[in-house]
């Protein structure tokens, strides 16, 4: 009972936040990892050096505004990025696959060209599959990303694109066993172009 009370007070409360500007838009996006090698057997995988895996992929961002000073913005974003895998070159052939869910800030100023940055709190999923097994490790990191784009105002929504770059704040360095190979190989950089409207 108090629990059922405690959330229609909550859903009370944002019912009457004001409206401000919100985001939705689609990720195609290039993530460029690192060559590792592996020094243990283990789930499919055989120790020796591996080439850098960089899949292309896309992903889902929906944005909040919670504040809009017109030539800036503060607002809250997810993304959600579907498994995109590229091949596992290496002593074994096979995949290397990464998915991930992503919550952070974000901040855009609204000039001739549109500056943005964020920083994101991303849950990445790292998987490997080969002929001798497939596994999967989970990874949690932050990430800082920087973009330019434009955008074009209309009365009732306002498309944009832009250009975005993205880096890891912590990256492993260890392969001595399957899970520390896959967060080793886990993307170093990504490249995307970010698309959608504001409304």
């Amino acid at each position: 009972m108090k629990r059922a009370f405690a959330i229609g007070v909550l859903l009370l409360g944002l019912a009457t936040v004001p409206a401000q500007a919100s985001e939705f838009g689609l990720l195609l996006d290039k993530e460029i990892g690192r060559a590792e090698s592996l020094n243990a057997y283990g789930q499919g995988l055989n120790p020796g050096s591996y080439d850098a895996a960089s899949p292309t992929g896309y992903g889902f961002r929906a944005a909040y505004t919670f504040l809009d000073l017109k030539v800036a913005e503060l607002g809250a974003a997810v993304t959600y990025h579907p498994k995109s895998q590229d091949d596992l070159s290496g002593p074994t052939a096979g995949k290397f696959g990464n998915e991930y869910v992503a919550i952070g800030v974000q901040a855009d100023w609204k000039f001739l060209l549109n500056l943005h940055a964020g920083l994101d709190m991303r849950s990445e999923k790292l998987s490997t599959s080969t002929a001798g097994g497939s596994d999967s490790t989970t990874l949690t990191r932050p990430w800082v990303k920087a973009g330019v784009g434009f955008s074009m105002p209309t009365p009732v929504v306002s498309p944009f694109v832009r250009l975005e770059l993205a880096v890891p704040l912590t990256q492993s360095d260890s392969s001595n066993s399957p899970d520390d190979f896959r967060k080793a190989m886990a993307p170093s950089l990504q490249v995307a172009l970010y698309g959608g409207i504001r409304f």
